[in-house]
C-alpha cells in the first residue's frame, strides 16, 4: 500500500485555503514546512506544521545561499524521520489549491503504478535558460553522479518540471538529496566561476539553478509523468497574504 505526504514549504504564509477543498482524511496527508527562523510567519493552524529549523538536523546555510524550497531536499535525507514508512513524497509550494479529492486520486493513480512523478508545471527550452550546448555540459555531469541517462533533445524539445512541485517515489527524491549533499559546493562553484558559460544570459542563483537539475533529472528517471490535481495560485495568494499581513498589523 502506498503511503505519501505532501510537503508545503513556506518561509513566511500557509493559508488554509490550500487545503478547503480536501477531506478530513486527505488533510492529514498535508504539512506545512516552513523554513527561515527569521522570517515572519503567518500560517494556519489547519494545517500540521513542521519548522525546518527546529528538525535533529538543520543547516541554515541553504537559505543564506538561496537555495530557498530546495534546502527541503536535503533536509528531509538528514532527517529520515520525515520519511520514514513513506512510499512517496510530495513537495509543493506554499501557494498551491488542492482540487475536490486531488490527494485521493493520486493514490489511486499510484495504487495502478508507483513508479511515477507527478508534476504541476512542465516548461520549455525558453525558460530554461541555458543554450543547447550548455544544456549538454550539464547533462555530462549530472548523468553518471545521478546514474541516469539523460536524452539531450528531449529535454529539449519536450521540456523540464519546474516549479519544485512534485510527488515522487521515496528513492527518486532521496537520491537527488544525496546528490546535493555531495555536490553542493561544487555547484555553488559552477555558477561563482561562471562555468560553461551559464551566467552569460541569465545570472543565476542556486535555487534557479537546482530547480533546472531537479527537473530535468525528473524526466529522466526513466518513469511516466502525470499533472497533479493541483493548482499553482501564486498571483491570488500574494494579493490574499497583503490583506491579511494588513490585518495582523491593525490588530496588533
Amino acid at each position: 500500500m502506498n503511503n505519501i505526504k505532501f510537503y508545503l514549504v513556506s518561509y513566511d504564509q500557509c493559508q488554509q485555503r490550500a487545503i478547503a477543498n480536501l477531506t478530513k482524511e486527505e488533510k492529514e496527508k498535508v504539512y506545512c514546512y516552513a523554513v527561515n527562523a527569521a522570517k515572519p510567519k503567518f500560517i494556519t493552524a489547519k494545517i500540521k506544521r513542521i519548522n525546518e529549523w527546529e528538525l535533529p538536523w538543520h543547516d541554515n546555510r541553504y537559505q543564506f545561499l538561496q537555495y530557498y524550497e530546495y534546502g527541503t531536499l536535503p533536509h528531509i535525507v538528514k532527517n529520515p524521520q520525515l520519511y520514514e514508512g513513506l512510499t512517496h513524497i510530495g513537495m509543493l509550494h506554499n501557494d498551491v489549491l488542492f482540487h475536490k479529492n486531488s490527494v485521493n486520486n493520486t493514490i489511486s493513480s499510484l495504487e495502478k503504478n508507483p513508479n511515477k512523478i507527478f508534476y504541476v508545471i512542465l516548461r520549455k527550452n525558453d525558460v530554461l535558460y541555458f543554450n543547447k550546448e550548455q544544456l549538454k555540459h550539464i547533462i555530462d555531469y549530472i548523468s553518471p553522479k545521478l546514474k541516469i541517462k539523460v536524452d539531450l533533445d528531449k529535454i529539449w524539445n519536450d521540456g523540464w518540471i519546474s516549479e519544485s512541485m512534485t510527488v515522487t517515489p521515496v528513492e527518486i527524491f532521496t537520491r537527488f538529496g544525496e546528490f546535493m549533499l555531495k555536490y553542493q559546493f561544487d555547484f555553488e562553484n559552477i555558477l561563482y566561476t561562471n562555468r560553461w558559460g551559464l551566467m552569460n544570459t541569465v545570472k543565476h542563483r542556486n535555487c534557479g539553478f537546482i530547480e533546472r537539475l531537479w527537473g530535468i533529472y525528473l524526466v529522466s528517471c526513466g518513469m511516466p509523468i502525470e499533472r497533479m490535481e493541483v493548482d499553482h495560485d501564486r498571483e491570488n495568494y500574494e494579493h490574499q497574504h497583503l490583506a491579511d499581513k494588513q490585518k495582523f498589523l491593525n490588530n496588533g
